[in-house]
């Protein structure tokens, strides 16, 4: 019997040093394709997914992060979707986990919130993400 968790597995996020090669790398590896990078400069993200758009497949985020960084939040980590960050992260909390980066929003809130976000590390000591996905 499957149980209700706090969120829902979203996508696995894999930290890179070089959007190109990891661009190259990682679609050779999954099978997925290069869909658009998104980012201001500072964080920068590429979206690979499967060719076809209705596909349920699971698809990945390459995430840039600076050179030499290998674990914590420079290495790979989850993301899961959750209607409620504030209370999602209660719960996590409750179970055993930090908060590592309290709530935010990614993108231009006052015309049109892209997402809401916290770090959040478990009880091991790896960090992931709970993320609110408004569209």
């Amino acid at each position: 019997m499957a149980q209700s968790g706090v969120g829902k597995l979203w996508k696995p996020v894999v930290n890179v040093t070089d959007m190109d090669e990891g661009e190259r790398f990682w679609s050779a590896v999954s099978g997925l394709s290069p869909v658009g990078r998104h980012g201001d400069g500072v964080s920068m993200y590429a979206s690979l997914e499967p060719d076809d758009p209705a596909s349920t497949e699971p698809w990945m985020l390459l995430q840039c992060a600076p050179e030499g960084q290998s674990h914590g939040r420079g290495g790979t980590h989850l993301d899961f979707r959750v209607d409620d960050v504030a209370q999602a992260m209660q719960e996590i909390e409750t179970l055993g986990g930090k908060t590592l980066k309290p709530p935010a929003f990614y993108g231009d809130v006052e015309d049109a919130p892209y997402l809401e976000w916290a770090i959040m590390q478990d009880p091991f000591g790896n960090d992931f993400c709970i993320i609110r996905y408004p569209l």
